[in-house]
């Protein structure tokens, strides 16, 4: 009975934030003017340069990152189900260290390898390093490196979170959830991308899109977070001691990542390519500013 009252708590907690977070986003969206659509004139010229709001990279003026962007939508839908039939099963029961690191490496794997077999038109003949999807690996793995070592610890102390499966660890985390981690934030990071370019290319720029678009990433990155915690609750070996506050403080603690990532991870090539060592010390930049911002709460908590 108490089990059960707790697990209400939370649900009604949840309904409440997330009607907060809907609300808010409706009404910043009320603010927001569309951007209506010029007529453009019958010409060869204006068919092939006209763009209006969209969801995805334009294939036209941007291919390498339009292909590799659909790409990694498809290839998340296969690890995502075999993630679902692993849990399902039961079958992480049998894996072991070293089962856990060849399932989360080969869920990984296909970010990068797959495309640099296989590459796009776009990609044939083109160094490695001006290649979209080299340069979003590269960002997410230092990001995703970043997020494991070290922030990793803010959840043991703060929400008193834990490993307790078999593994290889480094400095103390799971090396399998840094590749696991990878497929995850390329997938998230797809999606964030679709939504923030929905954003900029449907709206007026003005400062009511702004407020909007801030308000759209922190939904996304608070139900990021809430979503990821939901959908491993059935994996019983990442323990939390209050999973009431995982799921309410727990999501608002891990969206902080997002808050930084969704809009900087956008960057990548969106207007004009950006070189590889830029790429990295953006990533380095991103995951220094969430360190602080966890930090910052950290001591606010204490």
């Amino acid at each position: 009975r108490r089990s059960w009252r707790l697990a209400r708590n939370v649900w009604v907690d949840m309904g409440a934030i997330f009607a907060t977070i809907g609300a808010t986003v409706a009404s910043s969206y009320a603010f927001v003017t569309p951007v209506r659509a010029k007529a453009q004139t019958r010409t060869k010229r204006s068919a092939s340069t006209a763009v209006g709001a969209r969801w995805m990279c334009d294939a036209r003026t941007n291919p390498s990152k339009a292909h590799a962007e659909w790409f990694i939508l498809k290839y998340s839908a296969c690890w995502i189900a075999s993630v679902g039939v692993v849990i399902a099963l039961s079958l992480y029961e049998s894996f072991g260290k070293w089962g856990y690191l060849l399932y989360c490496g080969a869920c990984a794997a296909p970010a990068l390898a797959w495309p640099l077999m296989f590459p796009c038109a776009a990609d044939r003949g083109r160094p490695l390093g001006e290649r979209y999807i080299v340069k979003a690996n590269l960002w997410i793995a230092v990001f995703g490196f970043i997020g494991n070592y070290w922030y990793t610890h803010y959840f043991y102390n703060v929400l008193k979170a834990d490993y307790t499966f078999p593994a290889h660890r480094l400095n103390d985390v799971p090396i399998s959830m840094y590749l696991m981690t990878h497929a995850y934030f390329m997938f998230y990071h797809v999606l964030s991308n679709a939504a923030l370019r929905r954003i900029r290319t449907g709206f007026v720029d003005n400062r009511a899109r702004f407020v909007f678009e801030c308000v759209a990433i922190g939904a996304m990155s608070y139900t990021t977070a809430f979503m990821e915690s939901l959908t491993i609750c059935g994996f019983p070996y990442y323990d939390f001691e209050n999973r009431h506050m995982a799921y309410t403080l727990g999501s608002a603690f891990y969206g902080i990542y997002f808050l930084v990532s969704f809009p900087m991870f956008l960057r990548v090539n969106e207007t004009k390519p950006m070189p590889m060592s830029q790429v990295f010390w953006e990533s380095m930049g991103s995951g220094m500013a969430v360190l602080c911002l966890l930090d910052f709460v950290r001591v606010h908590l204490r």
